[in-house]
């Protein structure tokens, strides 16, 4: 996105409550030509306020500094950068996509819990609603073209950045050596119960796999076999593609914007997900993306 809309000054404030090797990675690569930059790495607490709470304090310089002309974010449903737009009330908004969660209809970035907890937390960080935020966003940029997203069609624009390389590595008439498959890790504790979990095991155990493409924030492999592959601080997307040159590819694991990005690539994606996503957003999101569905009942 700095390359497409040709952004030559800017300041750069990365969060992250992980720390992995693909945070530090991007941050380098983007810090490089920032003129102040700023890793803010703070570990979850046990309860998720606490988290918050310690993360407004530590970026509270950036609260003060509000001479912004514009201002570029995702995660708009964060408490912290939701009261930070709000504090930059006369900056222009920009978003840019966070992941395929930005595609999940009725999801975190289209509306707000109704709770009255969540109404006091926006209270408390002096932040809007995730709609009210909405409504403020002059463009949504995006690599996800055909699907639909935060904002209407005429505020959205489509880029295309690696997605293109993809498809030429796609389109190249070879003869295919064999097939790889690859199981897309994620912190599965998160949304799958431990019984839904050892389902999702058992039928990898079945297929069998190549490579093991582990989340940051996954904090142990599933036992399915398949070499564990060090992506380097890398994306996901680019390993996948060097390791399976002159391949097919199958992918498997949780719903994620591997298995969106990689659609033109790989010939086989199959989603694990637990049964009430079915009539979700998640579950008509995997149907839309063409992916095969498998619902851990």
């Amino acid at each position: 996105m700095i390359d497409h809309l040709d952004i030559a000054n800017y300041d750069l404030l990365y969060i992250t409550h992980n720390n992995s090797e693909e945070d530090k990675s991007y941050f380098s690569r983007l810090s490089s030509s920032a003129t102040i930059s700023d890793y803010a790495y703070l570990p979850p607490e046990r309860f998720d306020l606490f988290t918050h709470l310690k993360l407004r304090l530590r970026l509270r310089s950036w609260f003060r500094d509000c001479g912004y002309k514009n201002v570029y974010v995702a995660s708009i449903n964060s408490l912290v950068i939701n009261a930070l737009v709000c504090r930059l009330s006369f900056a222009k908004l920009y978003t840019f996509d966070d992941g395929a969660a930005n595609l999940v209809r009725g999801g975190p970035y289209y509306a707000d819990p109704a709770t009255n907890r969540m109404k006091l937390y926006r209270s408390l960080f002096r932040g809007l609603a995730v709609e009210k935020i909405r409504k403020r966003i002059a463009r949504h940029y995006s690599l996800y073209e055909g699907f639909g997203n935060i904002v209407d069609d005429n505020r959205m624009t489509y880029l295309r950045g690696w997605r293109n390389e993809f498809e030429l590595v796609r389109d190249i008439g070879f003869l295919r050596k064999r097939t790889k498959r690859y199981f897309i890790g994620a912190p599965f504790e998160e949304v799958m119960s431990s019984r839904e979990i050892e389902k999702m095991i058992d039928f990898m155990l079945v297929v069998g796999i190549d490579g093991y493409i582990k989340h940051p924030r996954e904090k142990k492999e599933l036992p399915i076999g398949g070499l564990i592959i060090d992506k380097g601080g890398r994306i996901a997307e680019e390993v996948i593609l060097e390791d399976s040159a002159g391949c097919e590819v199958e992918l498997y694991g949780f719903l994620s914007s591997v298995m969106i990005n990689l659609r033109g690539v790989s010939g086989k994606r199959v989603v694990f997900l637990p049964g009430h996503h079915r009539l979700t957003g998640v579950g008509e999101l995997a149907r839309e993306s063409g992916c095969q569905e498998v619902y851990l009942n």
